[in-house]
């Protein structure tokens, strides 16, 4: 069965260099401006760039005021390119991580739920 899921929230932006954190632990995101402060945690969502659709894992980051997203299944240079997320379903609320490896299990397991999120249509 092929539930519907609900947007909640798009944001439209340019792909912006972060700080470089989640690259070299395999999950490297695309950052845009977050300016709405209704939104903080991380969500299930998509992304949309040069007309192709991509399953995310979203973080909205109130502290930098960024969206960052982790694009499932893409690799590729996206610096300086329009990008439109979109957030379903928020997963967690944003969390303070004590070590590099709480920080990487918990990306892990955004992802995992993520893939469980949209496994009707992935």
């Amino acid at each position: 069965m092929n539930m519907r899921k609900e947007l909640i929230f798009e944001l439209s932006g340019i792909v912006e260099k972060g700080q470089g954190l989640g690259k070299p632990i395999g999950f490297p995101t695309a950052n845009i401006p977050l300016d709405d402060d209704r939104f903080s945690g991380t969500y299930a969502g998509k992304a949309l760039i040069e007309g192709k659709e991509y399953v995310a894992a979203v973080y909205a980051n109130q502290n930098r005021k960024l969206l960052e997203s982790h694009l499932l299944n893409f690799s590729g240079d996206i610096y300086e390119k329009e990008i439109t997320v979109r957030l379903f379903e928020k997963l967690e609320t944003s969390k303070a991580f004590r070590t590099e490896m709480e920080r990487t299990e918990f990306i892990d397991w955004a992802v995992k739920s993520v893939r469980e999120y949209f496994k009707d249509n992935f």
